[in-house]
């Protein structure tokens, strides 16, 4: 119940965001998004989630169809056959039988006069020597057109287990590619949540850049004053207007870094490209308490690539029952009933019924050599299996230690940050009492600005390697819960 009531909140919120985002699109409005907004969105609308969509719509219906082989297949056939002379009895063939038949006949009327059996074996052979002097003429069908109509019925009865393999491998095939839909879409979120933070990372760099071009056209405004009172030489204003020139360029391409950012981030959510978003999240470090053996376990459980290999461990395994069943009877009831029989010359009974069985006893060893291509094959997905277990493993703790270290980055930077402001404020003091010089006030400030900068991309970091340890544990949206949970920077 849980689980439906949202799967309908994550509906509602999706028109909801559709909703507003025509309404951007109609006043060029920004259409303000969270996290998971962008997430639903892209579930719903993201082009590579739809291809692969489609994938289990197909397989559905192949599952579907696997099931008529239970049932009994019946057809139509009808047609029309010409002949360009009316056909005729070869007598020359069968003329011999023909005059065994006379004697044998005439042989039986003397036996049941109860004449004496020499008598009966002298009408046997004057009639049989009288026929042979008849001269053989061919027996003409007075007819040149045959039309047909025929409803035929075969309901299968035992093929060995075929039926019932093909219907298995179906199932499966529907199953390997929902797991493989489910995959896909643990991409997609992995995918928006990247973008998604890369505009947040950009948005705040921006930012910082911004706070940075000001100060440097503050220095530039004190060092024109310290110049006028006779502080500071002229020189010195050149280094400050160069300084402003270079933040000015270096936020320039912040700016253009960030519309490429939304670029992707509007295509991965599906939106068009004339909708204008704005990501409300910030960068804030949240502590996230993961242990390795937990996630292991979990990855055990959740990750879709094992799921994939077990369907294909169950296609492998009906795919050598199809196999086998080659070996075994097929048996089959069939029925059919017939139209136009009197157009004929021998007239069949209109309707008739039966049951026909065929086993093949030699095909050259190729069925044999199926079954033991079959069990490679097998002896390959367990192989398979082996070796994702140990990929995965390996991925989460690869992704595991990268959450640590980015963590430790982003928590070791807090004081050289503190130190590069408190340096900062001094170089600044020092410059507007004449104890320092203008060069040594663009260091501080670009200092400043590359450490800031720094500690966002850690923290950018750590939750892009989050959201990896999720991936790799087959639940990239807990990163979601974070940010609705998200505490005050520490």
């Amino acid at each position: 119940m849980d689980i439906c009531k949202k799967q309908c909140f994550n509906t509602l919120t999706l028109f909801f965001v559709i909703f507003l985002a025509q309404i951007a699109m109609a006043q060029n409005e920004v259409l303000n998004i969270s996290l998971e907004d962008a997430i639903d969105s892209a579930l719903i609308n993201n082009s590579k989630i739809q291809q692969f969509k489609q994938v289990v719509y197909q397989k559905e219906y192949l599952q579907k169809a696997a099931i008529g082989d239970f049932l009994p297949s019946i057809d139509v056939m009808g047609g029309y056959t010409y002949m360009s002379e009316n056909p005729e009895v070869n007598m020359d063939l069968v003329k011999g039988s023909i005059d065994d038949v006379a004697g044998k006949y005439g042989e039986a009327i003397a036996k049941g006069l109860e004449l004496p059996p020499e008598v009966q074996a002298t009408i046997y052979n004057d009639v049989v020597g009288l026929m042979s002097k008849v001269p053989t003429y061919n027996i003409v069908i007075d007819q040149q057109q045959y039309p047909n109509l025929n409803i035929t019925a075969l309901q299968p009865i035992f093929l060995g287990g075929k039926v019932v393999a093909g219907k298995r491998f179906a199932d499966a095939e529907y199953q390997y590619a929902s797991t493989n839909l489910r995959k896909v879409s643990n991409e997609v979120i992995k995918e928006t949540i990247e973008t998604y933070f890369g505009v947040v990372l950009l948005k705040q760099v921006a930012e910082t850049r911004g706070d940075v071009l000001l100060g440097m056209e503050k220095h530039e405004a004190q060092a024109k004053r310290a110049i006028e009172i006779g502080v500071i030489p002229p020189h010195e204003l050149l280094r400050a207007q160069v300084a402003v020139a270079e933040a000015r360029r270096e936020l320039k391409d912040t700016e253009n870094e960030l519309a490429l950012a939304i670029l992707a981030l509007k295509t991965t959510m599906g939106l068009s490209d004339t909708v204008n978003v704005n990501a409300t999240d910030k960068l804030r470090y949240q502590e996230v308490p993961v242990n390795l053996s937990d996630l292991q376990n979990e990855a055990k459980g959740g990750q879709p690539l094992f799921g994939m290999i077990e369907q294909q461990r169950k296609m492998v395994d009906q795919k050598y029952a199809l196999d086998m069943s080659e070996f075994m009877p097929q048996i089959a009831a069939w029925g059919e009933y017939g139209f136009f029989r009197e157009e004929y010359p021998v007239i069949m009974p209109p309707a008739m019924v039966g049951v026909q069985a065929q086993i093949n006893i030699f095909h050259g060893l190729k069925k044999f050599n199926q079954v033991k291509s079959s069990k490679f094959l097998q002896e390959e997905v367990d192989r398979a299996d082996v070796y994702a277990h140990e990929q995965v493993s390996l991925w989460v703790e690869s992704s595991y230690r990268g959450v640590l270290n980015s963590k430790e980055k982003y928590i070791s930077m807090k004081p050289t940050v503190a130190l590069a402001s408190k340096n900062l404020e001094i170089i600044e003091k020092r410059f507007s009492e004449g104890m320092a010089k203008s060069i040594d006030v663009i260091d501080a400030q670009l200092l400043l600005e590359g450490v800031t900068v720094e500690r966002l991309n850690s923290l950018y970091e750590y939750y892009i390697s989050l959201s990896e340890l999720y991936l790799a544990t087959g639940n990239p949206d807990k990163i979601v819960q974070l940010i609705n949970n998200k505490q005050n920077e520490n």
